[in-house]
């Protein structure tokens, strides 16, 4: 690792045995681990330079931070190996938010007086990492009494005499009134002995709403593979919601207790994402001024979600290949490789066989990963689940904003019969318009553009009158017989494009070509 600029002290006293062990809560922010690019240490790793802790619960709110924390702990621990640290995901819509980060913070710091309340510790709180709006809300639990605290403030060199000082926060004065501590009585959830490096997940987890067969034969598909220790490739068309299907797998595993971290193939530049992966060594390349862990190395002992696979580089695909079957990774710039216990899931909306064939997948690293494949169905394959969805997001948005807004019948109407090329992300987004738009109840004047579009366009669905034959009929048959016959007037219309051709049947462009390949052997 990067050499931290930290004075090592004479001593780093500790808290009284007597009174319990010394825990140190605190957010990892954009300064830690270094303050700037010269080196200079940042909040975490300033105070830890003068001060022990027995135990350092560092909250991250995001998968950046994740790798961040790490670093921090690996840094730390040149400092002296006596910190054991603990690692709490806050998942946040918005880092400003107060009324979330309260709601939120408060049931991650209950879990952990929950879980360390047979010790008696001494906690304290460093105020400085995270926003303004964090920092508020660690006041705010610590003065009301809900956790006994003190609060701890750092003053960089440049304002304190040219070396890094640590300050008590001392609220007794306050002209508020005193409020006496409040025991918390809840049960906790986990065990209370925690090993070093444990996890501690958000409460409740992503939310999952269905009730379709297909559906729920999926979830419980993740649930069952959850408990084995192989890679999982999930496949579904955009917004189906792949990415929560693989966090349940990782929180039905027996790492539900580790990091979970989730990485947008597609979003790294190619140039960046053998660094961004398996991390590099400090000169490994133009602007490599600090080591860093890498993705893979900061989900170590947890799951890692490489989402939109197909879009990672060929050349990198042998290094990945590597982790999964020797778990060794090597880092950029690095001639050791070092050892890693992370579980890989995959999730991609592209045909990765025709990849495979083109070249540009490699064929091994396909099987390694698809050791299991779960297959997300999109939305309208599953209409009876489209009004369950509308509700729940409904209900969110109006537990968020302390509304009552509601979906009227008319507006339904036409939702149900939507085809949601974007699923369920689409369905969200639609919902948050829809309510930000009406007054009290959605009706069809504010559905969004693409779904008002799409009827215009389409027009009424002509009536068909057609006679049962007086000897019956062969129904499955002469059903398959007309859609076929509609795909190739779509094909032969729209001069053999099949963008165009969905679109005449109303369909998007996966689905048509699915149905041509699957039903029609075209």
């Amino acid at each position: 690792m990067r050499e931290a600029r930290v004075p090592q002290p004479e001593s780093r006293p500790g808290s009284d045995p007597a009174s319990g062990p010394s825990i140190l809560l605190t957010f990892v922010g954009n300064h830690d681990p270094y303050a700037n690019d010269e080196g200079e240490p940042g909040p975490v790793l300033s105070l830890l330079s003068v001060r022990s802790f027995s135990r350092v619960f560092l909250i991250y709110t995001g998968d950046r931070f994740l790798e961040i924390a790490r670093t921090v702990e690996t840094l730390a621990g040149e400092l002296g190996p006596q910190t054991v640290f603990n690692f709490v995901s806050l998942e946040l819509d918005s880092p400003v938010d107060y009324e979330e980060i309260y709601t939120k913070l408060t049931a991650a710091v209950s879990v952990i007086i929950d879980n360390n309340r047979h010790l008696d510790p001494a906690y304290s709180i460093l105020l400085d990492p995270g926003t303004p709006q964090m920092q508020t809300v660690w006041f705010l639990l610590a003065r009301s009494g809900f956790l006994r605290a003190e609060l701890l403030q750092g003053v960089p060199p440049q304002f304190a005499g040219g070396a890094y000082k640590v300050r008590r926060v001392d609220l007794s004065s306050s002209v508020l009134p005193e409020i006496s501590f409040v025991r918390n009585d809840r049960q906790p959830e986990r065990g209370a002995e925690r090993e070093a490096g444990e996890w501690i997940l958000p409460e409740g987890g992503p939310s999952v709403v269905g009730e379709d067969p297909a559906f729920t034969a999926a979830l419980e598909n993740a649930r069952r593979v959850a408990g084995y220790g192989i890679s999982v490739l999930v496949r579904g068309e955009p917004g189906t919601g792949k990415g929560i299907i693989a966090r349940l797998v990782h929180e039905a595993s027996a790492r539900r207790s580790r990091p979970f971290l989730a990485l947008n193939c597609a979003s790294i530049a190619p140039s960046l994402a053998e660094s961004e992966l398996f991390g590099h060594g400090k000169g490994a390349f133009t602007g490599a001024d600090t080591e860093r862990l890498g993705q893979i190395r900061a989900a170590d002992g947890g799951t890692i979600l490489l989402d939109e696979i197909g879009d990672l580089p060929l050349e990198i695909q042998p290094k990945l290949l590597r982790v999964l079957e020797e778990r060794l990774l090597l880092p950029v710039g690095h001639d050791t490789e070092i050892p890693v216990d992370v579980r890989v899931i995959a999730a991609t909306n592209r045909d990765l066989e025709e990849l495979i064939a083109k070249g540009s997948f490699r064929r091994d690293l396909y099987d390694r990963l698809a050791q299991y494949t779960l297959t997300i169905p999109p939305l309208r394959e599953r209409p009876t689940d489209i009004p369950l969805l509308l509700k729940h997001f409904v209900d969110q948005w109006n537990a968020r904003y302390h509304e009552s807004k509601q979906i009227g019948e008319e507006a339904m109407r036409l939702l149900m019969r939507y085809p949601w090329p974007g699923n369920v992300r689409e369905l969200a987004n639609s919902v948050m318009q829809m309510c930000a738009s009406a007054t009290a109840t959605v009706t069809p004047e504010v559905l969004p553009p693409a779904i008002l579009n799409h009827f215009r366009a389409s027009g009424p669905t002509p009536e068909i009158k057609l006679t049962l034959p007086a000897a019956g009929m062969e129904l499955r048959a002469f059903m398959y017989n007309v859609e076929k016959s509609f795909y190739l007037q779509a094909l032969e219309r729209a001069d053999g494009n099949r963008e165009k051709a969905a679109a005449l049947l109303g369909l998007n462009g996966p689905a048509f070509r699915k149905a041509l390949k699957e039903r029609f052997g075209m």
